[in-house]
């Protein structure tokens, strides 16, 4: 009866966490996915203090640095779709980390402070950005993250873009079935990622009041977009970015019709137009 109800409460985890669907693939399945491929990332390491930093590289090291930073659950692989891309490897050197906790990154440690986040990246655009300024994706909970990012370097990044962003800490709800998965005997049977994701969640209104007073600093092109169907992400954070963004360069706001939290595996045809400068197919979103 017991692993049944917490069986319940991973499903609950599942539809309750920053970044559903949730995909976990085995190193196999990397494989099998890429034995066809003319081009498969390279899986790296970079140590930062404690922690040893697993990413996926993949594209033109002569080309800007794309960082991509994924939610909360959630790998490198979550930017799959963006990384397989023919055109963006020709345009971008692309990085996906896996955030500490998650896939290969010191898995299972949870690591909810949002500097401690932009400390690591940091030291991983400074490995391979050797192009001037960098492009920046965040998606789910890992827009704050990278929206902090450009908070603290607002020299170093070019363009922002904020994904189904979590970042208004005043629309952050803990539901009440969210309050099992801190029980002891239910984090035993539940896989790690969702016990970080879920440390992540109830340190996520703190986290967002901690930046709140620095979205000012943000200076680069900034792009912030969201799904009318989203139901994880309120969509009050779309109107926290306009208010917030008061010195980004030319900010654009997207609410994409029939489309819900997950944009990156929905809409990665509208990220690689909007990467690419693709206005043609822009105007007829």
């Amino acid at each position: 009866m017991f692993r049944y109800l917490v069986s319940i409460f991973a499903i609950v985890g599942l539809f309750t966490s920053c970044h559903f669907p949730v995909k976990v693939l085995s190193d196999e399945q990397i494989k099998q996915h890429y034995a066809n491929k003319p081009t498969r990332p390279q899986l790296k390491y970079i140590r930062y203090k404690n922690f040893h930093i697993h990413h996926a590289i993949v594209g033109d090291s002569t080309k800007p640095l794309l960082l991509i930073v994924h939610g909360a659950p959630g790998a490198w692989y979550s930017s799959m779709k963006l990384l397989d891309n023919p055109e963006l490897q020709e345009n971008f050197r692309m990085v996906s980390v896996d955030r500490v906790g998650f896939g290969k990154s010191n898995y299972g440690v949870s690591e909810p402070s949002i500097q401690t986040h932009v400390k690591y990246l940091e030291k991983i655009v400074a490995e391979y950005n050797h192009n001037g300024k960098i492009y920046l994706l965040g998606s789910s909970y890992g827009a704050p993250i990278a929206a902090s990012f450009a908070m603290q370097n607002s020299d170093l990044v070019q363009e922002l873009y904020l994904i189904s962003p979590v970042i208004d800490p005043s629309t952050e709800k803990i539901f009440w079935f969210s309050y099992f998965g801190k029980l002891g005997p239910v984090k035993m049977f539940l896989p790690d990622y969702l016990n970080v994701a879920t440390d992540e969640k109830f340190a996520h209104r703190r986290q967002l009041k901690k930046i709140k007073s620095n979205w000012d600093q943000i200076r680069c092109k900034a792009y912030v977009i969201m799904g009318k169907k989203d139901w994880i992400a309120d969509l009050a954070n779309l109107n926290f970015a306009r208010k917030m963004l008061v010195n980004a360069k030319d900010p654009e706001f997207l609410l994409l019709e029939n489309t819900g939290h997950s944009i990156v595996y929905q809409r990665t045809d509208l990220l690689i137009s909007l990467l690419l400068k693709q206005n043609s197919f822009l105007a007829t979103q």
